[in-house]
């Protein structure tokens, strides 16, 4: 069982599954508390959400360790599965029984709240991670591109899911329904964007494998100087996107300064270190340094939710 988690990334699956949470109950229940309104998903149908998308989420990890068995021997042979823990044809039944939970789950929701394009977009989020494993990610931009999307939309499809409910609160409360708005979008900007300056420095960490298998990286093309200057381009996008944040706050809230604090210490300010160590770093340990970083940023952007949360009822 052990092997089995490790095998589908399951601390990765906790990061989705709590992201969608704290899209819910920390940026939506606060304001249907507020305006009295039902949430369009109950507590066990939102579960049976979350835990679709962490079945497709673990199906992606699935397919793209099959498809990176020969890479992945060279980049991190010590967290090779395919073919060492698990063999070829069960890691195949595997990814196909956790798409097939995963779409069987997501008609049922579906069906229960009369709403069949929720289910669609299980099967739309699956094949874009399987073209990424088979194809994509052995080319420049576009593989980076569909993880940060996926990523994106982890976040958003919560505000899908909950889009009756969310436009009662518009209707309801304009000001309420902006905040909702710029809280969802802002944060998924700030995923896409994280999560591209992070593939684009694993790109960059995994460049040797990469290359002695055909890949068409951005480092394998052009070069690690252009890509470390692509990847801070992200950096920087993310920094700005960050400064627009923390005027917002300052703009709408009583509290901004404490959430500008927050977003200021624990976000804004590693980013600006992240770029510093990016452009110092030279060696795949240091790719591997830097990437961890970047990580631990992305968690800091999450744990943001609850703090909005709590300034939030603690001002209501």
């Amino acid at each position: 069982m052990s092997n089995f988690l490790r095998f589908i990334r399951f601390p990765n699956l906790i990061i989705v599954g709590l992201t969608q949470y704290l899209m819910r109950y920390c940026i939506l229940q606060p304001f249907y508390n507020q305006l009295n309104i039902s949430p369009s998903l109950d507590a066990f149908h939102f579960f049976l959400l979350v835990l679709t998308t962490m079945l497709i989420a673990a199906g992606g990890y699935v397919i793209n360790d099959i498809y990176d068995y020969d890479i992945d021997k060279i980049n991190k042979p010590d967290k090779v599965f395919v073919g060492r823990i698990f063999g070829l044809r069960n890691a195949w039944r595997m990814y196909a029984w956790l798409n097939i939970a995963g779409i069987a789950i997501a008609l049922y929701v579906a069906w229960r709240v009369g709403d069949m394009r929720l289910a669609l977009l299980f099967p739309a989020a699956a094949v874009p991670l399987w073209l990424y494993s088979r194809q994509l990610k052995k080319t420049a931009l576009m593989g980076n591109v569909v993880v940060s999307l996926f990523c994106a939309l982890v976040a958003l499809l919560v505000l899908f899911a909950e889009r009756n409910a969310f436009l009662q609160i518009a209707q309801t409360n304009k000001k309420y329904g902006e905040y909702v708005f710029y809280l969802f979008w802002g944060y998924a900007a700030f995923a896409y964007l994280s999560t591209m300056f992070r593939e684009i420095v694993k790109d960059m960490e995994d460049v040797e494998g990469d290359t002695a298998n055909g890949c068409r990286t951005m480092p394998v093309i052009w070069g690690i100087a252009a890509t470390k200057n692509i990847a801070g381009g992200f950096g920087l996008a993310l920094a700005v996107t960050l400064i627009v944040l923390m005027r917002w706050q300052w703009q709408n809230f009583d509290w901004h300064w404490l959430g500008m604090l927050y977003t200021f210490v624990l976000i804004f300010v590693p980013v600006l270190l992240a770029l510093l160590l990016l452009s110092f770093a030279k060696t795949k340990a240091d790719m591997h340094r830097l990437s961890g970083f970047l990580k631990l940023i992305m968690l800091t952007g999450l744990l943001y939710l609850p703090v909005f949360c709590g300034l939030f009822l603690w001002k209501m």
